[in-house]
């Protein structure tokens, strides 16, 4: 699924404030392919949108900080904080939606969401060798 469709069918859902989500869940329940995205709306800076679909996404949450951090490998995340202490992984499940507002971070909210998960021509799925 192309990143630019998530980023203009979360504008649509977000026209004067935050993401309506139920609509932004039903719009992704007709969409096929392979993704996971975190949004933020401009109209609403402090809370962030992730969506954890059937690509690879980590995240790390430092309470006292207020901040999240995400990539699409741990490694990534490890260099970046070294050693700091106060990181904990975030552990998210395929197919959730999460909010998280910079006001309080321990108060995350899950849901979950659908699209149609298809693998990329010429790949094998996940957890397959060749």
């Amino acid at each position: 699924m192309d990143s630019e469709l998530i980023f203009r069918l979360a504008d649509r859902f977000a026209p004067e404030g935050p993401i309506d989500q139920d609509g932004l869940k039903k719009a992704l329940a007709l969409c096929r392919g392979q993704m996971s995205a975190v949004l933020a709306s401009k109209l609403d800076p402090g809370t962030i949108t992730v969506l954890k679909g059937n690509k690879p996404l980590c995240l790390r949450i430092h309470r006292q900080h207020r901040v999240v951090l995400y990539a699409s490998d741990d490694a990534f995340i490890d260099f970046a904080v070294d050693k700091e202490k106060g990181w904990r992984e975030l552990e998210v499940p395929p197919m959730t939606m999460l909010t998280i507002r910079h006001a309080d971070v321990r108060a995350v909210e899950n849901s979950e969401f659908r699209f149609i998960p298809q693998e990329r021509k010429g790949t094998l799925p996940e957890g397959v060798n060749a």
